[in-house]
């Protein structure tokens, strides 16, 4: 099987985007009997799912530069896939060999994708876990994504508990599933988890845990970080 570059790597992805697809990226050198095998792995997993595209990108062609750039592609150990998401988000990487149920881990849910893509953008994430009678934001919650010491870097991302897309994820965070009320998972850049909260959890506890993790401000007199070094 020979391996074909989909023209410029960035607007295949880009082609994706606009049809609400994951990209998987085979970026590859050679078409060696590894790429082949790779993208053999792609082509079989992905072609019975409308959700998902493989983008083979041969590193070495100069219209890839950018995408090859962005990923410092051309270091890392070749022939490599990495999903992305519709929103931008990298789900996964995997140098040298991926398996089937790997590729389908990847496929993750919009909250997941949300919430990676905020991660990945430096932001601390709100996840609201809300209930069907619930839709509404915790105080607390409110009170600091318009805190103006965390709003310009907060996200704060919105799914049902019941909503089935979602229940691998919730499940991974150790999110109560009977919880009659909105639950909040706290997390912070790169990808700490800092703790899940009922709807009651207060102002101070969100800003001391994000304190204690490191990632409040740089003001050594902020109260906040003084009680997270005693």
């Amino acid at each position: 099987m020979s391996v074909e570059a989909a023209g410029p790597g960035q607007q295949s992805i880009d082609a994706a985007t606009e049809k609400n697809q994951f990209s998987f990226v085979l970026f590859y050198r050679a078409n060696d009997a590894s790429t082949q095998q790779m993208f053999k792995t792609l082509q079989d997993t992905l072609q019975s799912r409308s959700d998902a595209v493989a983008v083979p990108v041969n590193v070495t062609d100069a219209g890839n530069k950018d995408i090859v750039s962005k990923f410092d592609a051309s270091r890392i150990p070749l022939p490599a896939v990495v999903a992305i998401a519709p929103n931008g988000a990298v789900c996964s990487a995997f140098p040298r060999k991926v398996a089937a149920q790997q590729i389908l881990a990847s496929i993750v849910s919009p909250g997941q994708a949300s919430c990676l893509k905020a991660l990945q953008d430096d932001q601390i994430v709100l996840l609201c876990v809300c209930t069907a009678n619930g839709a509404t934001l915790p105080p607390a919650v409110k009170a600091f994504s318009e805190n103006q010491m965390y709003r310009e870097r907060t996200k704060i991302v919105s799914v049902r508990s019941d909503d089935p897309a979602e229940s691998q994820f919730l499940k991974q965070l150790k999110v109560p599933a009977d919880r009659q009320s909105t639950s909040v998972a706290f997390m912070a850049p790169p990808g700490a988890m800092l703790g899940v909260f009922d709807q009651s959890v207060s102002f101070d506890t969100l800003a001391k845990t994000v304190a204690a993790a490191g990632k409040c401000c740089e003001d050594e007199n902020c109260e906040f970080n003084k009680a997270a070094a005693k």
